[in-house]
Parts: structure tokens; sequence; C-alpha cells
């Protein structure tokens, strides 16, 4: 079984790129665009001749199309990956031969995270070669964080229903209104309960506020990817036992 595995991790692996690869990057300049146009980031802000003032500008725009891209590459690692196969039962190309959907979708989603770090490092040398140095290593790690954290959300969603990607947006979009509007729910006395739901949901949050970090290459705490990791890492343990007890078309 292994072996049929590994034949069908090239198909995957150029699965993700043939199909997912380019609207991964469109999508992520899209959200990127939308987020330096609401900050009024222009082009002329971006001349690396400014000074000291544009480098600042040019790095934290860098840093905003690392989030945008990360949390846009983990959500397009499980899509189509279970969902369409849920939709429709088993596969009978793939499952034509004995092959364990658990190990067939997980792998999947293993390779698609890989596949987005690839382009995350290919994208961030053709930046620091052309415009600004930036922290490869830092860069490969922050979008894998991303993959374990949103990716895992993604897949497990995506083993219990079809519309997991309005899903998706909803619960992370909610943690990130908390923590955006958290000193306001705060004086208005309800910062307790913002407080236990923001816990309960994916912390979004913690993972916008380390691309900083990640981007410049900087030294990060452990303790501080502790919560989105484990999150991510319990959401991919949920949907591998979901694929293995929940039968398809079920």
């Amino acid at each position: 079984m292994k072996g049929r595995l590994t034949a069908y991790a090239g198909y995957q692996l150029r699965d993700y790129f043939v199909t997912r690869a380019l609207p991964t990057l469109i999508a992520s300049g899209l959200v990127a665009w939308g987020l330096a146009a609401a900050r009024g980031i222009t082009l002329s802000d971006l001349d690396p001749a400014g000074g000291i003032d544009a480098r600042d500008r040019i790095q934290q725009t860098f840093e905003l199309v690392l989030a945008a891209f990360a949390f846009v590459a983990g959500a397009a690692a499980a899509h189509g990956v279970v969902a369409r196969h849920r939709a429709r039962g088993y596969d009978r190309l793939v499952f034509s031969r004995p092959v364990s959907p658990v190990r067939y979708y997980t792998q999947g989603v293993v390779l698609a995270g890989i596949g987005a770090v690839i382009l995350g490092i290919v994208g961030a040398e053709v930046f620091a070669v052309a415009v600004h140095p930036v922290s490869l290593p830092g860069v490969a790690g922050y979008v894998a964080l991303a993959w374990l954290l949103v990716g895992g959300l993604a897949f497990l969603l995506s083993t219990v229903t079809a519309f997991y990607l309005p899903l998706l947006v909803l619960v992370l979009a909610a943690d990130l209104a908390l923590d955006h509007f958290a000193g306001e729910l705060s004086a208005a006395g309800v910062g307790p309960v913002a407080a236990i739901l923001q816990f309960a949901l994916p912390p979004a949050h913690v993972l916008v506020t380390l691309r900083g970090e990640f981007a410049r290459g900087l030294a990060i705490d452990p303790r501080a990817l502790a919560w989105p990791a484990g999150f991510g890492l319990a959401c991919i343990v949920a949907a591998m036992v979901l694929l293995r007890r929940r039968p398809f078309r079920s």
C-alpha cells in the first residue's frame, strides 16, 4: 500500500502546481492589493530610493503580502482534496486498488503544504533579489505554520461539508474581528465572553502578528507558536479520525 501511495505522490504534487498554484497566487495578489488599498499604500510608496522610511514601507508591504499568501495557500491546501470526493463518492481511478483514504488525503494535504512552501520561497527569493532582502527560512517557516493552522482546519472542515471554504473564511474572520475589536468589547463589558469565544476559534490573529518576525528572520518564542501549531495539528488528527470512521456518501 505504501508503494501505491508513493506512486500517487507525484500526481498529487503535480496536481497542486497545475490546478492550484496559479489561482493561489492570483487570489493572494487580490487580497494583498485590497489590504494595501485599505491602508493607503501606493506604488510610489515602494520606491527603494526613498530612504529608510521607504524601505520600512517596502518591508511592511512584503509582510502584508506574505500573510495574504500564507492564508490563501493554507486554504487552498485542502481545496478539492476531500470535499469533491465526499460529494461524488470514491473516485474509481484513485481507489480502484486498495488504498487507505486517510493516508491518501493526508498525503495530498501535506504535499499541498510543501508546494505552498516552495511557491513562497521562490516568490521571496525573487523579491529579495529585485527589491529588498527578506529571510527565506523565515518565509518558509511562516507559510508552513499557516499551512498547519489554516490548511489543517480546512482539511477538517472539508471532511464534513462541501461548503467548507465559506465556513473557513467565517471562522477566521470571526477570530480576527474579535482581536481587532478587543478594546471596544472590553469597554462594553463583554471582554471575558469574547476571550472565551476567541479561545475556541482558530488563532488566526496570532499568525497575523507573527508575520514580521518570520519575514525578518528574528528569533521567535516557541510559546508563541504553540497555540497555532497545536490547533492545526489537532485539526489534522480530527480529520484523519473522521475519514477513518465516517464512510463516504454518509
